[in-house]
């Protein structure tokens, strides 16, 4: 199985300042956005390109304002071998079938999610423009994709209203 967590690139990526060692595994910074909540950390399974795209969206859509949208896709065979956890719950995104694909990873150390950060930083990071979020939002509340009374930001439901 695939998943897909909400990032931002600059902090996987190493400073060309400092003299990493080869081994020496991600950036530090990177374990910023792997910010967890009692021992879980929130992802979302992806199938294919579609998942990835309909899930940055609906997660694009949590934000206070539209911007770029940095995302990684890992892939999470070896998660239970670790001793981590896979739990399906309810996501909460203005997308109802986003929601669905929702994933606590779970039962977390220290140790698990350092190794979980290791995953991460292995996988395909991408990042989808402004300009990009944007569009791909106004279509996603135009077509019904998003409930726009599920949008917290009420910016960002004045920025898509007013565009649909």
């Amino acid at each position: 199985m695939k998943f897909l967590r909400k990032v931002r690139r600059g902090k996987w990526v190493t400073h060309p300042v400092v003299d990493w060692p080869e081994d020496s595994g991600p950036n530090c910074d990177a374990l910023d956005d792997m910010q967890t909540e009692e021992c879980r950390l929130s992802v979302y399974a992806t199938a294919d390109v579609a998942d990835r795209k309909r899930v940055a969206v609906a997660l694009a859509a949590t934000r206070e304002e539209i911007s770029l949208m940095d995302y990684a896709v890992f892939d999470g065979s070896s998660l239970k071998s670790l001793g981590i956890t896979i739990r399906q719950t309810k996501g909460d995104t203005p997308d109802r079938d986003v929601n669905e694909l929702h994933y606590d990873l779970g039962n977390l150390t220290v140790k698990r999610l350092a190794q979980l950060t290791e995953i991460v930083s292995t996988g395909e990071h991408r990042r989808i423009s402004r300009q990009d979020v944007k569009a791909a939002l106004y279509e996603a509340a135009r077509d019904g994709q998003l409930n726009m009374a599920w949008i917290k930001s009420p910016k960002m439901r004045e920025d898509l209203w007013s565009n649909t």
